[in-house]
């Protein structure tokens, strides 16, 4: 039953299962991409710099448990908006 429903909804989509799926990955890739993009903007809006200068001088000092707390969070977000801006990347060629 929800087979011949779904085959109802791809064809009035004039739309394949595989062609959805793909759309579904990027739809869901390019939030991914969106979610780490506005965490790391938080923290660079937090501390008026980018993650890079704020490596440079956690690696440097003292930290707070809340400074290295962030420090991962941040870290995080770049790296992993790194990896999902080049997924998709590939999806364009």
């Amino acid at each position: 039953m929800i087979r011949k429903i779904h085959k109802q909804i791809f064809s009035s989509l004039l739309i394949s299962k595989e062609q959805f799926l793909d759309e579904m990955a990027i739809l869901l890739a390019s939030q991914q991409l969106s979610d780490y993009s506005m965490e790391a903007d938080y923290f660079e809006k937090k501390y008026d710099m980018s993650f890079h200068e704020f490596d440079r001088i956690f690696r440097s000092q003292e930290s707070s448990y809340q400074m290295e707390n962030d420090w991962m969070d941040w870290k995080f977000a770049v790296e992993s908006r790194e990896h999902w801006q080049n997924l998709l990347r590939q999806t364009e060629k």
